[in-house]
């Protein structure tokens, strides 16, 4: 995928345009009470032009990011304090896990380099910074639907900064064929580089996700770079909340 400082291809230029494909919408459920999760997918629109667009957006997100109040609190802070609150009455060990959000926040903060990557790690690291809620980008062309937030088994795990993490008992991600994300583990910038296809999911507690409102945040990004359209955007919420 090209990165940010690259021209996006159009159809007069040949080659394969950034977030291409077919963009079909696919079936997703949560089965964990408690939780929901924001799926959306974009497309790119043939002859837009990125340019440094999102090199400027990736400087824009860690001003926020760094930004304090007079008391030394943070936007950032405040909804990782209440994303925590909300995770200990849902069963999660914040002693064993942490959010894959704070991760991430921590070292944009600490190294501002680490938004350095392809175009799906930076919508990533904007995402996050901007947000403070947690997110996955997965490859639309290696999932096998419907994709299901579910209870870990013991046996699973997922790679996670620089090794893997075992998943029995947390909240994950999964599809047909294997545990693809979940809310605590980090994907490396290498690994984002081949997809074309980037599926971004936010998980939240279900009382936060109006809050801190994903949709908004990515819908900031097409905006900002007029070069992508929502091929499809949904949150779903585990059907025992709704009884």
């Amino acid at each position: 995928m090209a990165s940010a400082g690259e021209r996006a291809p159009t159809s007069g230029q040949g080659g394969t345009s950034l977030f291409a494909g077919g963009c079909r919408p696919f079936d997703c459920r949560v089965d964990v009470p408690g939780w929901r999760i924001y799926v959306a997918q974009l497309a790119f629109n043939e002859g837009r032009d990125l340019g440094n667009v999102m090199e400027v957006a990736v400087e824009g997100s860690l001003d926020w990011l760094a930004r304090r109040r007079p008391d030394g609190s943070s936007d950032a802070a405040d909804t990782m304090h209440l994303i925590r609150g909300a995770l200990g009455p849902l069963g999660i060990d914040l002693a064993r896990v942490r959010p894959s959000s704070e991760l991430l926040c921590d070292r944009l903060a600490t190294a501002p380099a680490t938004a350095r990557g392809g175009l799906a790690w930076q919508f990533l690291c904007v995402l996050v910074a901007r947000s403070a809620a947690p997110w996955s980008v997965l490859d639309r062309k290696a999932l096998s639907p419907p994709l299901v937030l579910r209870i870990g088994e013991d046996q699973e795990s997922l790679p996670h900064d620089g090794g893997r993490m075992r998943c029995g008992d947390l909240p994950v991600l999964a599809d047909q064929a294997a545990v693809r994300a979940s809310p605590w583990t980090l994907e490396s910038a290498e690994r984002l580089d081949a997809c074309t296809e980037p599926v971004f999911v936010c998980y939240l507690p279900g009382d936060l996700m109006r809050r801190v409102d994903p949709k908004n945040h990515l819908g900031r990004l097409v905006w900002l770079t007029w070069a992508f359209t929502f091929a499809f955007a949904r949150t779903y919420s585990c059907q025992a909340d709704q009884l």
